[in-house]
């Protein structure tokens, strides 16, 4: 683990230049509700795209303010964590495929990092930030960024053809404003500046209270249901104990400010009051409670970023200051960070960063403890991680093909074997892509911790749990195990549940136009090698965005019913590209290379697409099709889940004897390919 404190290295953001008052909101309702939105949330005026720029135009943007106030370069990030809700980047168009973040690999040129797509509501952004410090922390990384572009007054345009009056449960969605940001993130030598605390929390018990989905309505398009006064209350009365205790853990740090997520005026006010009560004493006010409200509304996942770089231009902050963040979100997920600040503010504010030296003559800083191209060494230390368990939908049970329904069946075998309960759960990493009822918000993991009671009825004082989606296309599970050896070698967590389920959305509405693929769960659960046992290894990533235009999937409705679809745009090529970018990845890698040339390998797991896939890469790659895992037969493409039921076929056959390794090879859109080594 790598010493001293994860840091802030640069802040980037963006907003829209338009501005639109609550009270234009109000007045576009067709049945304007009579309420004082302005007067009861604090809110005036709030940014709106839409109209020539949406969240990737609004994360590009804020990339870019990151980059020109940083010290480093495009080429020196090695993971990029996209963090938004929405992914609407084109009118009437919901990106599924390939992901936010390899889209903008493909236009900033991020070759040497790791890319992939993050969602939990508006806790993104501090979810991207804990799985950075994990990866920081684990020394599977040393620069990160995270990014967030939310265009989410799609939202607002919506409700405002349905609220029906004040109490409608669409009614939050009238506060919410657009902007992106972005920051980079690094290991300092210091532990008196940066995240000296971070804590992320799932109450999966309360997941129901805001759901974001597709409207029922024939207009289309894209509605949040909220009860906003269920949701409040359990976000003030939890997430003031999760304040109030780290404080007391951290006594030689005097808070100076404290900056909650930005929903309303009294939500801010009763969180405040309610830590007051907690502590017995007044420790914070309107005098030291940040309030960004007035210009900008909720901007969701980027509020807490957004409030600093506002207040940076204030002239709020000085070094040496200590800033405690409140995070609450939908699912119900709860986070408390403290952080002190080195001379952020005056970096941000002096701009361009790339004077203040620490990178070579070519302008990149040179990398210390990463191995090549978008590789984490998430196993190739001691310290490995190894699978324990693993859950598959076996052939003939009968189970409704819905996201939930899977999922719960295949968590509880994980959890069966390896004698857990939820109670028991760390770390819950959902990766599917097509879920029921589209839904965004809040994150399917959180939904799925309520159905396992993975310790989501009230914050605890130990023993935590948290809940995220990962969401990367097919190679979305290799990136959720990545992310979760990260967690379990940083010392975050103990163990991970992986899980992903897929279903087919047009089945009903198209027929036709199906994705071909199999509508199925599975997962396993991770935890840290015990003495003799060995793990994963040698987890990399490649990208070859040259042929992202190869597997493209969104959504949108169809004219006169609102009925929402998916769009799939599949290259008929899409699998010989597939191929020639698995070979070009195996070439670049010389352990791997190394380990199949002495047949070293004694299992390989590929991409489940389909039998013949299966049999042309190993032709492509001159092995015997024996040597490949193949459990297509009488299933279509296994896609998230190929990893899993791979692993599962080898325990069946009663293959991955000690000595063992088998070889992951995962490939999906972007194009990316994702390999690991897994030795028994």
């Amino acid at each position: 683990m790598k010493n001293g404190n994860t840091i802030i290295e640069s802040i980037g953001d963006y907003l829209p230049p338009t501005a639109v008052s609550s009270k234009e909101v109000l007045e576009g309702c067709v049945n304007e509700p009579r309420f004082p939105l302005e007067r009861i949330t604090g809110i005036k005026e709030r940014r709106m795209a839409g109209v020539e720029e949406f969240a990737l135009d609004l994360a590009r943007k804020a990339i870019q303010a990151c980059l020109d106030r940083s010290k480093y370069t495009a080429k020196d990030i090695d993971t990029i964590i996209c963090c938004n809700i929405s992914h609407y980047d084109a009118p009437r168009k919901y990106s599924f495929e390939p992901s936010s973040a390899i889209k903008l690999h493909k236009e900033f040129g991020f070759d040497n990092a790791v890319v992939f797509d993050i969602s939990n509501a508006c806790a993104g952004v501090f979810t991207g930030i804990y799985l950075a410090d994990a990866y920081l922390k684990s020394g599977s990384a040393e620069r990160v960024m995270v990014v967030s572009g939310e265009y989410i007054t799609h939202l607002t345009k919506t409700a405002q053809k349905e609220i029906v009056d004040f109490k409608d449960p669409r009614m939050a969605c009238l506060t919410l404003g657009d902007s992106g940001v972005a920051l980079i993130l690094e290991r300092s030598e210091r532990d008196d500046v940066g995240f000296h605390a971070m804590e992320m929390l799932t109450l999966g018990d309360h997941s129901s209270l805001c759901i974001a989905k597709a409207t029922d309505f024939d207009h289309g398009g894209a509605i949040m249901l909220t009860e906003s006064a269920r949701l409040a209350d359990v976000a003030v009365k939890e997430g003031s104990k999760q304040l109030v205790r780290m404080m007391k853990e951290n006594p030689d740090k005097e808070v100076d400010m404290l900056l909650t997520h930005q929903t309303s005026k009294l939500s801010i006010q009763a969180g405040y009051r309610e830590v007051n009560r907690l502590m017995e004493k007044q420790k914070f006010s309107s005098e030291n409670t940040i309030n960004n409200l007035a210009e900008r509304g909720n901007t969701s996942s980027t509020s807490h970023i957004i409030a600093i770089m506002d207040n940076i231009r204030k002239g709020t902050f000085q070094p040496g200051q200590n800033i405690l963040f409140s995070v609450n979100a939908s699912g119900v997920t709860l986070g408390a960070s403290l952080y002190t600040f080195d001379d952020l503010p005056k970096r941000m504010l002096n701009g361009n960063g790339h004077a203040n030296g620490h990178a070579n003559g070519n302008g990149h800083v040179a990398k210390a403890s990463l191995n090549g191209n978008g590789q984490h060494t998430s196993g190739s230390s001691p310290k490995r991680v190894v699978i324990d368990s693993i859950g598959t939908i076996p052939a003939g049970v009968d189970i409704r093909k819905g996201t939930f329904d899977l999922t719960d069946y295949v968590a509880d075998q994980c959890m069966k074997q390896s004698n857990l309960s939820g109670e028991d759960v760390d770390l819950l990493i959902f990766s599917g892509v097509y879920r029921d009822e589209f839904i965004c918000e809040p994150a399917i993991a959180a939904l799925i911790a309520g159905n396992i009671k993975m310790r989501s009825d009230n914050y605890r004082n130990s023993t935590n749990s948290f809940a995220l989606d990962v969401m990367n296309g097919a190679l979305g599970f290799l990136n959720s195990i990545d992310a979760g050896c990260s967690a379990i070698n940083s010392g975050k967590v103990q163990n991970a549940l992986i899980l992903t389920a897929e279903i087919e959305n047009n089945k009903e509405t198209l027929p036709d136009t199906l994705l071909g693929i199999e509508e199925t769960a599975s997962g396993v659960i991770l935890r840290k090698a015990k003495e003799g046992e060995q793990g994963f290894s040698d987890i990399v990533f490649e990208k070859y965005t040259d042929a992202i235009d190869k597997w493209i999937v969104s959504s949108t409705w169809l004219e006169g019913s609102g009925t929402t679809v998916l769009q799939p745009e599949l290259d008929e090529k899409a699998e010989d590209v597939f191929i020639d970018c698995i070979l070009q990845t195996l070439d670049k890698h010389e352990n791997i290379k190394q380990l199949l040339n002495d047949g070293k390998i004694t299992k390989i797991i590929p991409q489940q697409i389909s039998e013949s896939f299966i049999l042309r890469l190993s032709q492509a790659m001159g092995l015997s099709k024996d040597l490949f895992v193949d459990v297509t037969k009488d299933r279509k493409d296994l896609f998230t889940s190929s990893i899993p039921y791979g692993m599962q076929q080898m325990k069946e056959d009663g293959q991955g004897n000690p000595g063992d390794i088998a070889l992951i090879i995962g490939v999906g859109s972007g194009v990316q390919v994702g390999c690991a080594l897994y030795h028994f």
